[in-house]
């Protein structure tokens, strides 16, 4: 079933991307210069690793939402390929709840976690010690358009399974 996302959930995403692409583009050239610097130049690029790590959170998890809305998730309907239009029903809104209690639970700890990291002034472990409190808010925001995108895409599955049962 297809489900109508909200435009402004569909240009949130869009330029999560983009801002997940020119940090992939920040990785490569930073590796890039790293590599050139240790063969050609007899030496590292002082914090490349902390700089990766952090970039990598970024690249790995602002797609969440974009995968969610356009179905690139792995998902397993061999359940609701084998039941009834009521029991499709049931499930779907079982998953409504869990969605909704998982991400509010998931995004509140992301969110104490992002807090606390500014707060104690949290930063990486190696040379440069860079701050944290960044990548853990790319992380809370990302999960919360993810969740957001995923109820909303099963709220419209369970529209269409309501729509399917005999009245």
């Amino acid at each position: 079933m297809s489900t109508d996302f909200p435009r402004w959930l569909n240009s949130l995403t869009r330029l999560l991307n983009l801002l997940a692409a020119l940090l992939l583009l920040g990785l490569m050239l930073l590796t890039v210069a790293d590599v050139i610097g240790r063969n050609w130049l007899g030496g590292s690029i002082l914090g490349s690793v902390d700089i990766s790590t952090l970039l990598l959170v970024g690249i790995a998890f602002l797609g969440l939402a974009t995968a969610e809305i356009t179905g690139k998730h792995v998902s397993v309907t061999l359940v609701d390929d084998n039941v009834g239009p009521r029991t499709r029903t049931v499930f779907s809104i079982v998953r409504l709840i869990a969605l909704a209690v998982l991400g509010v639970l998931m995004v509140y700890g992301l969110a104490e976690s992002a807090y606390s990291a500014y707060e104690r002034q949290e930063t990486t472990n190696a040379i440069l010690l860079l701050p944290t409190w960044q990548t853990k808010v790319v992380l809370c925001v990302s999960f919360l358009l993810f969740f957001v995108a995923a109820l909303i895409r099963e709220a419209g599955e369970l529209r269409g399974w309501l729509r399917e049962e005999p009245a």
